[in-house]
């Protein structure tokens, strides 16, 4: 019997964790999974903040050099994409988005407050675009806004995800229900030199279209 007793405590079946054990766990993790892990603690306890890391302006780049790159992400390599099959999913023209991929887009990021994300962006043949909008979720106190054009009408809102990514949600009315842009920012890489923005189309039975864009720090 006792020997039964024995080999059920050594077999480690029905012993409850102590301290150690989750400690023990824990220091087994990746230094990037305990980041990860951070960020998504931290969250839950704050809630939902704008990305100060983000904040300052950034320059387009065809793609991130591959000394900034991984080990890990060697595989997937961090180039800009065409934004094309976007643009092409919105309606718009061949011609359209083969001068817009050859244009150099410039953001400026800042934290307004802890929970309200603004975004300016610039090319070489258009005017500043300011989108502004708080992070409550995708959906909630959304703002009624115009496109560049002005013929059309979308619904803004903006959310964090939970490894503290920000996101801008645009509902887009004019096209019907099930219609939106995403598009998400966050840093690319440790040393804080590069910033990935996806760009997410979402429409009724069709695959999420997505696009991603990357730029340099400026200032």
């Amino acid at each position: 019997m006792r020997e039964r007793e024995q080999m059920s405590a050594n077999d480690g079946k029905g012993k409850i964790p102590t301290v150690s054990d989750f400690v023990e766990k824990f220091t087994e993790k990746t230094v990037e999974q305990k980041s990860s892990f951070i960020a998504k603690f931290a969250q839950m306890l704050y809630g939902k903040k704008c990305d100060t890391s983000i904040a300052g302006t950034w320059t387009q780049v065809s793609r991130v050099p591959s000394s900034t790159v991984s080990e890990e992400d060697d595989d997937d390599k961090k180039t800009t994409d065409s934004l094309c099959p976007l643009l092409s999913g919105l309606g718009a023209p061949a011609f359209v988005c083969g001068i817009v991929d050859r244009l150099t887009t410039t953001l400026t990021i800042s934290c307004i407050d802890e929970e309200t994300l603004r975004v300016v962006d610039k090319t070489p043949l258009t005017k500043e675009n300011v989108t502004e909008t708080g992070l409550k979720g995708i959906g909630k106190e959304e703002t009624r806004c115009k496109t560049k054009g002005g013929r059309k009408e979308y619904m803004l809102s903006g959310d964090v995800k939970m490894d503290g990514t920000n996101q801008f949600a645009c509902r887009l009315i004019s096209r019907g229900p099930g219609w939106w842009t995403i598009s998400e920012r966050s840093l690319a890489d440790e040393s804080g030199k590069y910033l990935r923005e996806r760009n997410i189309l979402r429409a009724p039975g069709k695959k999420d279209v997505v696009v991603d864009r990357y730029f340099e720090r400026s200032k």
